[in-house]
Parts: C-alpha cells; structure tokens; sequence
C-alpha cells in the first residue's frame, strides 16, 4: 500500500508539471504483481482518463511487451531486505521492462534487498549510484512528509524499527529520552497509545511544532521554558537543551509522559532544577530557528565553552530535584523505540545513556590510560562504553562479522562450511577484570544488556536466572574455561574476576601450579584438562589462605614476642603487598629478599620501623613453613609461579586486544604486572580504574602513581618492541584522567570526604594520590554530630518502639545501616539492640551503599585514642585555630602515628558510604574532639541531639521485598550473617537457611587448617541445610569437603542430573581410596 501510495503522489507531482508545459506526456505504471497493478490502477487510471495529452497506463510487465511510454515507473512492491525478489529475478522480464521508456525509468523499491539479492539487480543499483541516478525518499521533503502521513495513516509502524528508515535518518533534532519517561511509558498498556507517543516524538524530531496550540509552560523563578504535548490523557513534558557534539547543539529532552493532574509537580521540580543552570545556558536553551515551516536546532562552535551549572548553587528542597539533575537520558534511535515498543511489563534492557562530555572524552581517547576516581564518580560506566565502543567499531569494520559468527552452528561450522577456526582471527578480544565477584556480575549483566541492544536482542531473563541459580556466591564461570587457548569468540568481551582470570592462565601455560598439591589431584584429571575436578575445586575453595583464614588459622600460633604491638591486618599487608607483592619477589634468594624488605625505612611504602620490619619477616618466615605444612596456599604463591612459567615458557593462549581493569587498588604490583603476558598492545591496549583513597582491602597498599611506574617499566619497555621503544624519543607513560563529578552522593557528604582526604594529603602525601576536589549537583543535609555522656543507653533507647504488622516494618529500614569499626562493638550493638538494625563494620560495607549511615563510635573505639590531637598541628598550619589557643598537641611522627593513615581511610571509606544522610554518635570525650573541633570550623557539619523528633526523623520503614533485596545484595558479597538478619525481616525461610549454610561452609573453610574436627561439623551441617532446601549441588559440595565422598556421590548421582555423573564417580572413587587406607 505504500509504494501504491508514492506512486500516486509521483504522478500528481508530474501532472502538476504537465499543467504548465502541455506537452505531450506518456506514463507507463508496471509491476509483476497482478494485485499490485490492480490496486494502483483503481485508485489512479480513471483519475487522468480525461486529460489530452497526459496519459496514464498501469499493466503487468507481461502486458508491456512491444510498446513503449515517455516515462516508466516499475513498483518492485514486496521487496524487503529480509524477502526474495520473486518474480523479478527473471532476467528476461525484468529487461522489458526497464527498456520500455522512451526518456525516463523510475524504479521504486528497498536499496539494500535489491543490492543483497545477489542477482543482475546489484550491478543496476551500483551503476545508478555511479550515474548518481539513485535518490533515498528523505532527500525530497515534500514526498519525505507525505510518506510519514502515509505511514501514520497506514499504521505501517515496522518501519519506525528499522534502523536505516529515513524516519531516523531525516530527523532533525537528537531526542534524549529520560528513564522517568522509560518508567512511564512502560507503565502503558495500550499498543495503540504507545505508536502515538513514539509518532508524536518522531515529529517532533523532525521540526514540527504545533501551531495554533500554546504548549508552552514558562517556569516560574528559572525562566526555563517546558514545552506539553497532549496525547490523548497524558502529557509527554519536554525542553531544549544543550549537546555537545562536533559542536553545541540544541537536542530535545523528553522529561517524562504524565496524567494532566501530575504536571504541576513535575514543573515545580524541574524548575528547582533549571535554578542550578547558567543564564547563558538557559538563553541559549530558548533560541529558535526556523527553516518554513520546521523548528531545527541551533547551533554554537565549542570553542567557548557553554557551562552549565553555576558555581555554587543554592540546597535542593526535596530528592525529586535531585534526582532529575542525576537523571539517565538515552538518544532516541530505532533499537530503542523497538524495546520500548514491543518490552512486556517488568522487562529491562540495558540502553547506552548518555555520558558527560569528559566521560566521552575518556571513551574515545586512543591510547592506554588510568582513571582515577572517588566512589561515585563513574569509573566503571566509563570502562564499559570504552569496551563498548571499541565492540561497535569492530562490529562496523568488520562487515558484518558478529552476524556470521551468530551463524555458526552446533558442529561449531557455519552455513557455508566454514569453521570457527578459520574465522577466529577477525574476532576482537577484550577482557573486563575486577577483584568483586558482584561487581562482576553487575558488569557482566550491564554489558550483555547492550550487546543484546545493539544486536535487536530481546530482554530475555535468562542472565537474571542464571544469577538465581548461582547463589553460593561462588561466580565459578562454568560456561568459562580455565584456559586462554582457543576461546570461542562467543565468550568475548570476556568479563571475569581476577581469580578467575589466574585460574586460566594457570591452565594455558606449562603445569598447572596446583599439581604439587596430592589433594587437589582428582583420580580422573589429566594434565592438560582445561575444566576443574572435584578434587581441585575443593582443594582451592579449602587450602586458600585469605586474611580472614591467615587472622583465625595462623595469627595466634605466632611467636607472641612477635606480634606484640603489631595488628594482624598491618602484618597481612606487608606480607601480600611488600614481601610477596612487590615486583622482585620470587626472583632473590631468601636473604637477599629480607635484606631488601628490611631496608625499606628510607622509602615511601612500608610505615612499620626497620625493628618492626624485621619481626614481620620473621612472621613471614614462620607463616611460610606453617602453610607448607598444613598443604595450603595464597594467592601470592599462585601469582610468583605464574611469572615464574610465563618467563620460562611462550604464552600460547589467545592474544588480548584491550584489556580493562576496574578497582585496580585491590591488586598488588605483582598481580598487575601478569597482565603484561596476554597483551602486549602497551599503546592503547590498556585502562587501569581505581581509587587508592579506598584501599583498606586487606593484604593491598600502592598509589595510582606506582602504578604509571610498573607499566611504564614492565608493560612498555619489556614489551616485544623493546628495542623500537628504547631508541624512540616519544616513550610516553600513559595518561591520568581523572573523574571528579559524583553522581551518587551530594555536596554535603563529598565536603566532609574531602575534609579527611586534605589529612592525608599533609600527613601521608605519599600514601594517596592527589585529585582535584570532587563535586556534585546535588546540595542536601550537611551531616550531624551527636555526643552524648552515655552514648550505648541513647542508642539503645532508638529500638524501643519497634515493631510492625503486615508488609511493614518499624525500625531501621534496608537501606539503612549502622557502621561500626570491628566486630567487637557489632556484637555489643547487635546484643543491644536485636534484629532492628543492619550493622556492618567498616570492611564489611566497602563497595556498598546506603541512603542513610550512622557511623558509631569511631573515635571512641580508636586504637589512636588521645593521638587525634595531632589533627590540631594540621589545623594551626592551616590557620584554623587560633595561635594563642591553649590546646596541646604533639607534633607529628609517622612512626609513632602511623595508625592515623590506616585510619583516615577507613573514616573516608565509612562516609562515603551514604547517598543521602550521615550521622556520627559519639561518647563526649577528647577522642572524638579534635576531628570534630576540625570539621565544626569548616562547617561541613552540624551538631544535633538525642530527643524524640530525632529519633523520628532516622527511623523509617522498609517493605519485606526491600529486605529481600539488600540480603540478596549482602548475601554476593558473602555476608552471610547480616544477610541472615535481612532475609529473617523479609519472612524469607529459603533464603534465611541459605544464608545460614553458606554461613557455616565459610565459617569450615576459614578454620579448616586449625580445627578440622569443627570445619566438618559446620559442613556437616551445612549440606543438611542446603539439602532442605533443594540445593543439591551445594550439599554434594559440603559433604565432599568434609570428605564424606559416599553421601556426596549418592547426592549427585540421584539429585543433580547426567551432567554430574562424573564427579557423582569421582566421589565414589574417592571413597574407595580412603577405605583403602
């Protein structure tokens, strides 16, 4: 009906030519298609019967033989570029009717089905392009209007998904669509309703506006002008605003679509929100341009630059304001109105939003790079639309590649024989790597999400399931093997942990590191397999030594005359980090390697004194000879034998493109320094993330600057060009970006961080890296002090009238928490207080967040105690108390202070966990005093009380799913007992009992070197627990650790399906050996 359609407006067009010319005129309408021909000629031939002299015949090609017209039009009708070309693949027939015009042939059609039809039709297509005799419909407007009438009317809306329809291709204006508008518009249920919104937006992209109706609403104290679209009864709200492309651009926003009634509303806080812009921004926002009758955006060069937001902007009242300032845009495009057009309610897919322009500025930088970044500030978005984009311009490159590759069948061939062998090499390799299991899997999720938009995926649940199905947490990567040897390129970008990312390539180069250990060898395991035995993946999940086994398994069997005065954690990290961690280590002999750690006192990294250092040695000493006594390892081990057979044997695995590496801070030298083996693109291979202000990770302690050192040192001048990059003149060591906007947490809570980062800077200028102070847009509640003579019976009273019915509960709420510094004050709380409360400590919550964090007791508990007071020297210097001033102070010491380093980061870690309200309770007392002496001069905060409006003003309400939600969240960061507490709120017994025996089977391994008898008890337990509840595998995994091999066996033979028979035999196997002995 289209082509029907344009063919009567091309012959209105050509009559109206006529009209002023009268001469002779013959026009010839053919098609193969006998319903085509008749349709065209009902609705046209009887038209122009009568005029003499402009004469219109329509027949079938067959019909046209012998004769001849001034102008031929041939309507190739059902042409599409998913179709055959049917009828017109006869070459004979087709050559009539392209040679029966006198003067001009019009052919009307789909380009690309034409092009792809691998027939005479490409060298037609191909010569009018040389000929420039081929013309797209939007290049005329006239006929360009009247198709998309025609459309609307025809209701022909496959074409608005298609990504190469000129109704993409014509529009004028970019439309960014917000994820309030998202929520909205999936929230409508009529199919119908949600073609007339897109149709509207469509128009509006392509200049149209309104004419007789007043659409727009002048905000009151901004003077930003908001503009209302009526679609039957709700409103679509929009605004100009300002892009920044090639140039500044004007662009359409679309705020959100609303009954009438929720407008005003909506206009209030946009217009608290348009408060925060520039006058210049805003002018420049309402200039029109006009083109006829269309509205087309104006534009600006950038080479002055437009700003924004004022420099300093009055509070938000209320958090709608705030979050319209942080809010996602997506630019409107085919793939998106696909999904929103045909997603069910609930279904999600990830869509590219919209990035800030230094953001872009990182995504398209072309050589290797580090950002750096405090929490919030958008590192890991930044490292996905790098990856992303690389993914894209690979995809364009190679023509077409991923299609083929999505064609490869089951016998790993594709279509025409082809196998993935042959193919591989076009195939992009990037890998995404970070330390958090969760993490990962969010970056997992998120990328995956986009390839899928990008490809026209549905938003299928699948990924989300998967999830569910592996909630011990484990992140084993089953479908990943532990091996970099001939991936299939369907598991690239490959994003993986950094265990898992030492697990294969301990399985791509010479003997697995694991082979010297009799538990890890399974009786079924060959040397070269790329896949764990059951034997193995027990070993590793047991023998590991982490901090949390090194504090309960190893600390208290340490010459006592040895740890005196030193914490576990210090001890941990000079080990993983100064002895284990740095680059030479595993390369000098035992006193060679002492000697060097000794001798560090000069330098920045160990703060321990020489004395200090040399008892940690001996620590060291004693530490190795117990491990290799219990058959245990960490990870250290694992790294120095990988350096050591990657420098003895050729890395055969696959050959990494980009790699990126996100919280890059959780990583020793050592570790980072592998990365160098799987790619040696050192030019623009690399992107390293992170935030050294956060590395209070156990066994990890380095700047982003020593970071720029090793790559400069072992990535670039070790790399196979050497000898090119020694004699160059331009080595470069790679560039620092840094990312200072947050866009989770507001002014207030950003002021007081920066506060404890300016400490660091004096007093550990070499422990942190120097950044510019970060920002927000958002300006809410500046925190509160509150000190009270007896803090633990003010606390306790918070909890009194607690309680709840229905799907409601009293007290503090999921997305609330109580931070404390160990587990001694957590227990003390929690035994105070019950279950009304999450309470994390400091380490437990890191990579968390909350609305709401009151941080309890920090200075109280502080093993600094009256050492605070050297916060007064820093404030004297500073001219922040007065020189005459009788405070006393000692003067600052680094080895007598240096706790406070280790301390100012758990403080920084502890503040900005929260996005929206911070509290600090406090005993009175000189401990708390000089921090907050500190921070009452600056006014980052206020001082508040104990009283009943308070206790009102924290405490609020959290439904059971909300419960749900943060025990999930807790229970992937193997919290298993806050987690517990978070699923007994929600009412959830599945999830309670899961939380419980993953709990115990933690609780096994972490003991499993020192009380063997109890580990077995707890996984005893455990696998009862995880049988109750239909978690065979896991029950199979805990009875196996407790070496009960024939309860494992049965379990997975009976319970867990043939794709366990193997290790159900391995079990079985394992049984027999030990009955043997």
């Amino acid at each position: 009906m289209l082509e029907v359609a344009i063919v009567i407006k091309i012959i209105d067009n050509l009559y109206k030519a006529w009209k002023e010319s009268k001469q002779q005129l013959s026009i010839g309408i053919t098609s193969p298609y006998t319903a085509q021909v008749l349709e065209i000629r009902e609705r046209l031939e009887q038209k122009y019967k009568c005029f003499d002299g402009f004469k219109v015949k329509v027949r079938l090609i067959d019909e046209l033989q012998g004769g001849e017209d001034d102008i031929i039009i041939l309507s190739t009708v059902r042409l599409n570029c998913g179709g055959s070309i049917g009828l017109l693949s006869d070459l004979q027939r087709t050559n009539v009717a392209l040679t029966r015009a006198r003067h001009s042939l019009w052919i009307l059609g789909n380009e690309r089905a034409l092009s792809e039809s691998e027939s005479f039709w490409t060298h037609i297509v191909h010569d009018a392009k040389e000929r420039q005799c081929f013309f797209n419909f939007d290049e005329d407007e006239n006929l360009m209007k009247f198709i998309i009438e025609v459309k609307t009317e025809l209701d022909q809306f496959d074409e608005l998904l298609d990504a190469d329809s000129f109704l993409f291709r014509s529009a004028r204006w970019e439309v960014l669509i917000s994820q309030n508008f998202r929520n909205s518009f999936g929230k409508i249920k009529s199919f119908q309703m949600k073609k007339l919104v897109i149709n509207l937006l469509r128009m509006l992209a392509s200049g149209w506006r309104p004419k007789k109706r007043n659409i727009n609403i002048i905000c009151d104290k901004s003077k930003q002008i908001l503009k209302k679209f009526k679609v039957k009864d709700l409103c679509v709200v929009c605004s100009n605003d300002i892009v920044n492309r090639s140039s500044y651009i004007q662009a359409l926003k679309v705020w959100d679509i609303l009954p009438l009634v929720e407008i005003p509303e909506l206009v209030k806080s946009l217009d608290i929100t348009f408060c925060t812009y520039t006058d210049e921004y805003i002018n420049r926002c309402k200039e029109k341009y006009l083109e006829g009758v269309l509205e087309v955006p104006m534009s600006w060069e950038n080479a002055n630059v437009i700003v924004c937001h004022k420099r300093s902007t009055e509070a938000l009242n209320g958090t709608s304001s705030s979050s319209l300032l942080l809010m996602k845009f997506y630019s409107l495009s085919s793939g998106i109105v696909d999904h929103l057009i045909t997603s069910c309610g609930g279904e999600e897919m990830e869509f590219p939003f919209e990035l800030s322009s230094q953001e872009l500025e990182i995504v398209h930088f072309n050589r290797s790079s580090f950002v750096l970044g405090r929490s919030g500030t958008g590192k890991t978005t930044v490292l996905i639309g790098k990856l992303f984009q690389k993914e894209r311009l690979h995809h364009i490159a190679s023509e077409g590649f991923h299609e083929l590759n999505c064609c490869i069948s089951k016998d790993n061939k594709t279509e025409d024989g082809e196998s993935a062998e042959e193919i591989k090499e076009s195939h992009l390799r990037q890998i995404f790597v970070t330390f958090s299991p969760n993490l990962c899997y969010a970056v997992k999720q998120h990328i995956s999400g986009l390839k899928r938009f990008a490809c026209g995926g549905d938003s299928s649940k699948e990924s989300t399931k998967a999830r569910l199905d592996d909630i011990d947490g484990s992140m084993e990567f089953t479908d990943i093997p532990d091996s970099f040897i001939d991936l299939p390129p369907k598991l690239y970008p490959l994003v993986i942990t950094f265990h898992k990312f030492l697990m294969m390539l301990n399985g791509t180069v010479g003997s697995s590191f694991f082979h010297r250990f009799p538990e890890a060898r399974g009786p079924s395991q060959g040397n070269t397999s790329s896949s764990k035995s059951l034997a193995l993946k027990t070993f590793i999940r047991m023998k590991e030594v982490n901090f949390d086994k090194f504090k309960s398994s190893y600390w208290p069997h340490f010459s006592m005359h040895l740890t005196k005065n030193l914490e576990s954690s210090t001890v941990f990290t000079e080990i993983m980090s100064y002895i284990k961690g740095k680059l030479q280590s595993g390369k000098a002999c035992d006193d060679r390697l002492r000697k060097d750690y000794i001798s560090l006192s000069g330098r920045r990294v160990s703060k321990l004194s020489m004395q200090e250092r040399e008892r940690v040695y001996d620590i060291f000493s004693q530490y190795e000879k117990r491990k290799m006594k219990n058959g245990e390892y960490d990870l250290a081990d694992l790294v120095s034998d990988l350096h050591h057979r990657l420098r003895e044997h050729k890395y055969e695995g696959d050959k990494l493109d980009f790699v990126y590496i996100d919280e890059v801070q959780d990583l020793t030298m050592r570790q980072i320094s592998l990365f160098k083996y799987v790619c040696r693109n050192v030019d623009d291979g690399f992107v390293f993330s992170g935030d050294t202000a956060q590395t209070i990770a156990r066994g990890v302690d380095f700047r982003f600057e020593d970071i720029r050192s090793l790559f400069y040192e072992e990535f670039v001048m070790k790399s196979s060009c050497e000898e090119a990059y020694r004699t160059s003149k331009h080595v470069k060591i790679a560039d620092n970006f840094q990312l200072s906007q947050n866009f989770r947490t507001h002014a207030g809570v950003l002021k007081l961080a920066q506060s404890v980062i300016d400490l660091l800077y004096h007093f550990f200028p070499q422990s942190i890296d120097v950044l510019n102070p970060e920002t927000s847009l958002i300006h809410e509640k500046t925190p509160v002090l509150i000190e009270s003579e007896n803090i633990e019976k003010d606390f306790t009273k918070m909890f009194k009238r607690v309680g709840g019915s229905g799907n409601n509960l009293t007290g503090f709420g999921a997305e609330q928490v109580v931070l404390v510094r160990d587990d001694i004050i957590k227990n003390e709380i929690l035994n105070s207080i019950g279950k009304h409360a999450l309470v994390l400590t400091i380490m437990e919550c890191k990579g968390l967040e909350f609305q709401d964090v009151l941080l309890y007791k920090f200075f109280g508990s502080s093993p600094m105690k009256n050492q605070w007071r050297v916060i007064y020297e820093y404030m004297q210097k500073r001219n922040l108390i007065e020189p005459d001033s009788a405070k006393s102070f000692q003067s600052f010491n680094e080895a007598k202070h240096k706790l406070l380093c280790f301390e100012l980061k758990q403080l920084y870690v502890a503040i900005t966990r929260t996005r929206h309200r911070l509290w600090f309770f406090e005993n009175m007392g000189e401990h708390c005093k000089p921090l907050f002496d500190y921070w009452k001069k600056l006014k980052v905060v206020q001082v508040g009380e104990i009283h009943k409006s308070l206790v009102e003003e924290i405490q609020v309400t959290s439904s059971r799913e909300d419960w749900k939600s943060r025990g999930v969240k807790l229970f992937h960061e193997c919290n298993y007992e806050s987690s517990k507490i978070c699923f007994q709120r929600a009412g959830n017994t599945v999830w309670e009992k899961l939380a419980e025996a993953a709990s115990l089977q933690a609780s096994a391994q972490h003991i499993s070197g020192s009380d063997t008898k109890m580990a077995h008890i707890y996984l005893k337990k455990a696998a009862e627990l995880y049988f109750s509840i239909g978690k065979f595998e896991l029950s199979a995994q805990c009875y196996c650790e407790s070496n009960e091999y024939e309860k494992a066996g049965t379990i997975s033979l009976e319970k867990c399906g043939d794709f366990k028979l193997e290790e159900a035999g391995e079990c079985f196997t394992q049984e027999k050996g030990c009955n043997r002995k």
